[in-house]
């Protein structure tokens, strides 16, 4: 079950960059928050580490963590975005 939300949230990236990517207006904000978000994750093992997708406070405090400083606004809106599956 976690490895398919694993799965489901890297597949809800790759559809957020190709949107901003594609989009009317190339937005170069929120593809640089994807991207962000996605080098992040590869930080996990998700075989040995659980990923909270029940609470965007906790991934947001994850991904605090992993980064070292605070999400951009983009960022938070990405990790938003992201539990919405």
């Amino acid at each position: 079950m976690i490895k398919r939300k694993i799965y489901m949230i890297q597949t809800k990236l790759l559809l957020i960059e190709y949107a901003a990517i594609n989009g009317p207006e190339c937005n170069r904000w929120k593809l640089s928050a994807v991207r962000c978000i996605k080098d992040l994750l590869t930080h996990i093992d998700f075989n040995a580490e659980t990923v909270p997708l029940e609470s965007g406070k906790k991934l947001k405090e994850l991904l605090i963590s992993l980064k070292g400083d605070l999400l951009t606004n983009e960022e938070i809106k990405i990790a938003d975005e992201l539990l919405t599956i």
